[in-house]
């Protein structure tokens, strides 16, 4: 049947963690290939394997738990018996958040059978036992460990220091760490910003995205291990991106990797090579990102180094420097901003002695204008499982790598060779991995080519519909014969080799140009210009817009008023800072890249929330306590617990008492919500809600609340719990105001000669005061007018009036005196359809008016 993995590929993955600086792996959650164990031992990998994802307690409905009373013992024997004289074999661990050492009755008994079986197959104890676990906040997890001695804790740093004064005896380690999702080359700003998700689908590069459970920063977890001599190091999830498991997307694939599936690093690889990787042997500097975004926008430039000292230059002036300990420093990176135009960032990075060691560049590029590649090896034995990695990206008319690039590749391979697969890297993206052509993702896609039985010329031939194409010579030798040799040569042929109908050009980036930044009640509108990159772009007619806060959600500080594909015209609607944001799918059915530019407000007002229209949690300006990103826009509630709060919440005259919350909470037992009318610190508590929906993996679901009173007028509204979880949206439900009792001092215009507002009230209502109600739609026909006041005179003289398309109908209403506020109703008749409701007050009241409805 043939090997069920290909060594040639797993050697280059271990290859590139070398270099990244990893020197052990645990693999998950289950036995490894034999092939990794091999290539382990022959190259100085130290392995941690494991056997279980589960025990007796499921964790899906069709999973190992099934099978496990029957089987562990025969899976055990043959996992350990397989594994255990390999070299690089250094620890098993038995388990992966195992739900059974947390809640499980026998989670200590089959702990401590586990460990007795698995002794009793590596009678020479080769391998430590241990056990990868996320419950160790759990005294039942904690009794489990206590079995084993050596423990591993998922995502659990901030324990480490009591758990080790309280059980000094225990080797302590991090199982699994980070959790920080990246795409490669992507980049949403600002650093200092979390942003989980955003339009185009990608995680943030600059190491801004984290979900919930995860580390905050890369830097974080990377410095929490390392200060803690009684630590004996971590396993970060995960070296490289896999397909499945993906956060916080419904995509293909993870975002978890330091490398992408292709095999390329991503920028959060050379932050743990600065940690973990020695500047006297292997010196490097490494800048991120690229400073191809809207000019005029503030950006963060990072620079990751293993050197003591860094530089940065932009445009031959020093921008920044900084001297780095990294044996104890809580700095692993070089950090700045810079206001963002073409221009040339330099990094120079020097040793000790003040020597320089190592130094990038990154010159500004333009479009790209031919293709370019390399390959891992000249020359590959036929008839064998040894493989060609080519690595394709593509250049600008300087001969400069352009960085953004995601032009289509189309790969030809003849001869003795054939491809076997092309893949960029991309989550978001599902063309089949066995097809002939490729979009370029960040700059760059890889193609894989095996040798075919006979020895002889592989020639491979890379075209693009835009791009100068390139054709590069490859040898198969049979193995008993010498190797030949072989070189790469650009061709010369134009892009007329494509066919018409593979011209996908798609856009690669948009640039914003606003006439001004600062809009005033004298200037509130701007136009912003767009211009697609490159200038043919098949799709560049497609540019659809959007008014955003920075982190992607939706803005009610200004509306478009006019769109086209060369740009828009904006006007602001409230004070602060907003983002407009062109997006492009490129002939996808979703977004593939979008730029912004960030735009302020001054002096036009206050925007209000209308709780009427779905409200994303991420929008909230209050808070308190272990607040995060949550999944989607929404907000996330920490372990500690804490709160979320949102001000100027205006719910009208009507009001609402009915209100849609959605929430992922990751736990099986019910969670609570409390709502509070103004912050749990100085506010009113509104209800104490139980959430019980089943959870769904990173899936908002809803439930619906009432509270016990309507909330009328402006509020702050805020939500707080005291457990994780997750927060996505919530919407109050519109009351009709034609059933609905009606405020007096929420009418939605009061004159006349003499009026108090008061509350929710209108009191002391003398000569002609007029109270405007706004437009009713009576669907069906009231019979009655209930007036809700009180007078000290015997009469008050009221007219209702009542407007239409039909014309002006006026009721008289004649409201006998009352000591206390006392309903009277009115009949009514021939009221129907869309009528302007106004109350109107004779000359000599004396009233004081609470609500009014309309009975039927």
């Amino acid at each position: 049947l043939g090997a069920a993995v290909n060594r040639s590929a797993i050697k280059r993955q271990l290859t590139k963690l070398r270099e990244m600086g990893i020197n052990a792996i645990r693999t998950s959650h289950n036995p490894p290939a034999v092939e990794l164990m091999e290539l382990a031992d022959e190259m100085g990998f130290l392995i941690l394997s494991e056997g279980f994802d589960m025990w007796e307690l499921s964790k899906t409905d069709y999973d190992y738990a099934r099978f496990f009373p029957e089987w562990h013992e025969r899976d055990v024997a043959a996992w350990v018996r397989r594994d255990r004289n390999h070299p690089s074999l250094i620890g098993w661990s038995i388990g992966n958040e195992i739900y059974d050492t947390h809640v499980g009755e026998r989670g200590q008994e089959v702990t401590s059978r586990l460990k007795m079986l698995v002794q009793s197959h590596d009678p020479r104890s080769n391998g430590f036992i241990t056990i990868g676990s996320n419950y160790m906040s759990s005294d039942n997890a904690r009794r489990c460990a206590d079995i084993l001695k050596i423990a591993g804790y998922n995502y659990s740093e901030r324990l480490y220091d009591d758990h080790h004064e309280e059980h000094p005896d225990w080797a302590i380690f991090g199982s699994e760490t980070s959790s920080v999702v990246e795409s490669r080359g992507v980049y949403h700003f600002p650093l200092d910003m979390p942003i989980l998700c955003e339009d185009d689908g990608q995680c943030s590069g600059l190491g801004n995205s984290a979900p919930a459970w995860a580390s905050r920063s890369r830097e974080a977890n990377i410095i929490a291990d390392r200060d803690r001599d009684f630590c004996a190091g971590q396993f970060i999830w995960t070296g490289f991106d896999y397909i499945g498991e993906p956060t916080p997307y419904s995509t293909k694939n993870s975002f978890f990797g330091q490398i992408d599936t292709a095999g390329f690093f991503k920028d959060g690889a050379y932050v743990y090579r600065a940690a973990w990787t020695d500047c006297d042997s292997a010196p490097f500097v490494h800048i991120f990102p690229h400073t191809d975004f809207n000019d005029g926008e503030m950006i963060d430039v990072r620079v990751a180094s293993n050197a003591p000292r860094v530089e940065l230059f932009f445009d031959g002036e020093m921008i920044a420097a900084g001297d780095f300990d990294r044996a104890h420093g809580d700095k692993i990176t070089l950090d700045t901003k810079i206001v963002c135009r073409r221009g040339t960032l330099l990094a120079v990075a020097y040793d000790k002695q003040g020597r320089e060691v190592a130094r990038e560049e990154k010159p500004p590029f333009g479009d790209a204008v031919k293709i370019a590649a390399s390959a891992d090896r000249t020359n590959v034995p036929t008839d064998s499982d040894e493989l060609i990695f080519i690595e394709i990206t593509a250049l600008d008319e300087n001969g400069v790598m352009v960085e953004n690039a995601n032009d289509r590749v189309f790969v030809s391979v003849t001869g003795a060779g054939r491809l076997i697969g092309l893949d960029n890297g991309d989550s978001t993206d599902y063309e089949q991995y066995k097809g002939v052509s490729r979009r370029l993702f960040s700059g760059r896609l890889l193609a894989i080519v095996a040798p075919k039985k006979e020895p002889g010329e592989i020639k491979v031939r890379l075209t693009s519909p835009s791009l100068s194409p390139l054709e590069m010579i490859f040898m198969a030798y049979a193995e008993n014969k010498p190797r030949g040799l072989a070189g790469t040569a650009e061709n010369t042929h134009t892009s007329a080799d494509c066919p018409d109908e593979t011209r996908d050009i798609p856009v690669r980036g948009i640039s914003l140009f606003p006439e001004f930044r600062e809009l005033t009640t004298e200037r509130r509108t701007v136009c912003v210009k767009a211009v697609c990159r490159p200038a043919n772009s098949t799709y560049s007619g497609e540019l659809e817009y959007r008014v955003t806060t920075v982190n992607g959600i939706d803005s009610p500080l200004a509306v478009i008023t006019e769109s086209g594909a060369d740009g828009v015209l904006l006007e602001a609607k409230g004070d602060g800072e907003f983002c407009l944001r062109a997006l492009c799918r490129n002939g996808t059915d979703r977004y593939r890249l979008f730029s912004q530019v960030r735009l302020t407000a001054r002096g036009i007002g206050l925007a209000l929330t209308d709780p009427y229209s779905t409200v994303e949690c991420g929008l909230h300006g209050l808070g308190g306590g272990d607040v995060t990103t949550g999944l989607g826009h929404g907000a996330g509630i920490g372990v500690g617990g804490g709160w979320i709060g949102f001000e100027n919440v205006d719910f009208g005259m009507v009001g609402s008492d009915t209100f849609t919350v959605a929430l992922w909470a990751n736990s099986n037992t019910p969670v609570r919500l409390r709502v509070y009318d103004g912050t749990p610190q100085d506010g009113v508590l509104l209800g104490d809600f139980e959430y019980s929906l089943k959870p769904i993996w990173q899936n908002y679901q809803s439930m619906t609340y009432r509270l016990s009173e309507p909330l009328r007028g402006r509020h702050t509204i805020s939500f707080a719990s005291d457990v994780r979880y997750d927060i996505g949206s919530f919407v109050f439900e519109r009351r009709a105001k034609e059933t609905a009792a009606l405020p007096a001092a929420l009418a939605e215009s009061i004159y006349g000669d003499t009026f108090t507002v008061s509350g929710s009230e209108v009191t002391g209502i003398g000569n002609n005061v007029t109270l405007d109600f706004g437009e009713f739609d009576f669907a069906a026909v009231p019979k009655r007018l209930c007036i809700t006041g009180r007078s000290a005179l015997p009469m008050n003289s009221i007219h209702a009036m009542f407007s239409g398309s039909d014309g002006e109908k006026r009721i008289i209403c004649e409201f006998a005196g009352a000591e206390g506020y006392t309903e009277r109703g009115f009949e009514l008749d021939g009221i129907s359809g869309r009528q302007r409701v106004t109350l109107a007050f004779l000359p000599g009241s004396c009233f004081d008016l609470s609500s009014i409805r309309f009975e039927y």
